[in-house]
């Protein structure tokens, strides 16, 4: 039922009454009742739309480079959890085998000797182009692997590693390990076989759990994250004996997190080191371009990085 009320006591009087069902509008005017439906909302104009447009950029702006910022952290994070879970299999594997090391790197031309990750990662000159993507041949049995003691092989990538297996277009599946080993790890300056088996190791290598009391636990590095260019056999090269004033030796850390570095310890801890210099681990895609940005001495990020590799200085003969 409709119910329409009348103003009283004029004759020009005027009234507004919604109908509820069918939302219409009656008037009552001189007397005259008549039904009129509601006018339809009055459209935005084109300024109103380009204002709130420019409202909308000015948040955009605001909020991308912050959501930006919290990706580069939680990747930073991921990296360094990765970095602790290589550390524990590192440990692990000391323990399991007498407080002896697994090797960065022995001899690269012998697939058969020990050394703590199988594969080349090279883009520019692998050895195997199926090494690049087979995660499989990170965590097999093998001698001086760690993998087997680490929980997957997720654990050989950085979250921030979005390099590919052809570095130039980019394009091509990623690869799968983006960290590689102090080569003073057993490696050091040269291994020497000895006649009748065996090997002759340099007395600047870390054999065993114990010799890294000659220097620190704490003070001294077992993995980096490396540059997608460089990075090659599970060993990253320094000229440790060449001092703190000598230069990159064909390989570069990796400068992923916001101008930072990614590195673990013999102690467990990791650390994010800001590099300083411009030619440490430029974004550049092939060697010509990395020997045009330099591979020069007295670099204060290869000093940084050498302080932490060995030790004590000069080596005692």
């Amino acid at each position: 039922m409709k119910i329409r009320a009348h103003r009283r006591g004029s004759q020009a009087g005027e009234f507004h009454h919604r109908d509820r069902e069918h939302d219409s509008l009656y008037c009552s005017e001189g007397g005259k009742a008549f039904k009129g439906e509601i006018p339809p909302h009055r459209a935005f104009t084109l300024i109103e739309l380009l204002v709130v447009m420019a409202v909308i950029a000015i948040l955009a702006g605001l909020l991308l480079p912050a959501l930006g910022r919290a990706k580069e952290r939680a990747q930073s994070a991921g990296c360094l959890n990765h970095l602790r879970q290589l550390q524990i299999g590192f440990h692990l594997y000391a323990d399991d085998n007498a407080d002896q090391l697994s090797p960065s790197e022995i001899h690269a031309a012998f697939l058969d000797l020990p050394r703590w990750v199988a594969g080349t990662m090279s883009a520019t000159n692998p050895r195997d182009l199926t090494e690049l993507t087979n995660r499989q041949i990170l965590i097999a049995p093998g001698p001086g692997h760690i993998g087997p003691y680490v929980p997957s092989a997720d654990v050989f990538h950085c979250p921030g590693d979005r390099s590919r297996t052809n570095l130039l277009l980019p394009r091509g599946p990623p690869r799968v390990r983006s960290y590689s080993m102090n080569n003073y790890v057993v490696g050091a300056d040269g291994v020497g076989f000895v006649v009748g088996g065996g090997f002759h190791y340099s007395p600047t290598a870390f054999l065993k759990w114990s010799d890294f009391n000659r220097t620190s636990p704490g003070h001294t590095w077992i993995f980096i994250d490396e540059h997608e260019l460089t990075i090659n056999t599970g060993a990253f090269g320094t000229q440790w004996m060449m001092g703190p004033g000598w230069k990159w030796s064909g390989h570069w850390p990796a400068r992923r997190h916001g101008g930072r570095g990614a590195l673990s310890f013999a102690d467990g801890h990791g650390e994010l080191p800001r590099w300083r210099e411009p030619t440490t681990g430029p974004p550049v895609k092939t060697w010509e371009q990395a020997f045009e940005s330099g591979f020069e001495t007295g670099n204060r990020d290869y000093a940084w990085l050498w302080e932490r590799t060995n030790g004590p200085w000069p080596f005692p003969e």
